[in-house]
């Protein structure tokens, strides 16, 4: 238990993901709703800003997902306050279906910047 205490408190300069994504279980939505208010649509932007938090500055997020997050209109404040206003994209790669084994959604992969 006193590592992973340990490993919370650490900051990184590379965070790498393929998060869930999709909306919240109804046993955790209130928690990280309060939590998360600006990436709370869904799993995939709460574990973006969760990674982006545990970088340093000039550190960088390199993720696949879907990429609904980036085109939705439910998905502004996210993108404004977090993707724009964090970091800084450096590479986006819209991949379109068929990329993640069964999963029947559209991927988008991308590298973020933390800015300081």
């Amino acid at each position: 238990g006193l590592r992973l205490m340990d490993l919370v408190r650490e900051t990184f300069d590379v965070v790498v993901m393929n998060p869930p994504f999709g909306a919240l279980s109804a046993g955790v939505k209130k928690d990280l709703d309060k939590a998360y208010p600006r990436s709370k649509n869904d799993l995939l932007a709460i574990f973006v800003e969760r990674g982006l938090e545990l970088l340093r500055t000039g550190g960088r997020i390199g993720a696949i997902t879907s990429r609904t997050a980036f085109f939705l209109s439910s998905y502004q404040k996210w993108r404004e306050e977090i993707v724009l206003g964090v970091a800084e994209p450096e590479v986006f790669a819209d991949l379109g279906h068929g990329v993640m084994d069964d999963a029947m959604v559209e991927a988008a992969s991308y590298v973020l910047v933390k800015q300081g």
